[in-house]
């Protein structure tokens, strides 16, 4: 197992199920959509499933008081929107896209029925779990450490070291301040991580991946 797997334990559930039911997933219609679309709106019913073909997407919950806490980013061999679909309630939080994105859209009832089809309830019962762990370990423990996990996990997904975001985005995502997430980066050094309004570049991913490193063995 490789450090980063450690580190991002949650896999995408394109690695969980057989490659015979990810290629029925995506053989629905698809949408390609900019950076910056609303894919799938908080409150709405769940019509839909997304099955995230290529691009990367935030799931970003609004709450009572009018403040964004961004739960995820995720990738590319993602389904996206199948608690509201399995439950039957409203959909939990927004889904946005952070570069260009396809997906493939499929109908509820579809994938109702492909999930029995192919037994994948106790698949995407685990899933959720590991996000759940996830998205509650992102918001515990050193910001530094914290901060490094979430840049390799994006570089990941998103198959590249320099990252359409914004450290407003950061911040909403590991539940600080934007001055912590700053300090944080300066602490790191620009020859390692390098920061602007809207992009960070990640040039030294293994000094991230050895700082990540200690979290996880902790």
């Amino acid at each position: 197992m490789s450090e980063l797997t450690r580190i991002s334990p949650a896999r995408v559930l394109r690695e969980l199920v057989p490659e015979s039911a990810w290629e029925g997933l995506v053989g629905f219609p698809r949408w390609t959509r900019p950076a910056g679309a609303v894919l799938l709106h908080q409150g709405e019913p769940g019509k839909c499933v997304l099955a995230l073909i290529r691009g990367v997407v935030k799931v970003v919950r609004g709450d009572l008081e009018g403040r964004d806490r961004l739960l995820a980013f995720r990738g590319p061999g993602e389904v996206l929107g199948e608690v509201a679909v399995q439950d039957g309630g409203g959909r939990l939080a927004h889904v946005l896209s952070v570069s260009r994105c396809e997906v493939s859209v499929i109908p509820a009832d579809a994938f109702q029925d492909f999930v029995e089809r192919h037994d994948l309830a106790p698949q995407l019962a685990r899933h959720a779990h590991s996000r759940l762990r996830e998205q509650t370990e992102a918001c515990e423990g050193d910001i530094d450490q914290r901060l490094a996990a979430a840049l390799l996990h994006l570089t990941e997904i998103s198959g590249a070291h320099s990252l359409s975001l914004t450290r407003v985005e950061l911040a909403q995502h590991l539940g600080v301040g934007r001055n912590s997430i700053s300090e944080a980066l300066e602490r790191f050094g620009s020859h390692r991580v390098r920061f602007g309004r809207t992009r960070i570049d990640v040039l030294d991913a293994p000094y991230l991946r050895r700082l990540a490193g200690r979290r996880a063995a902790g």
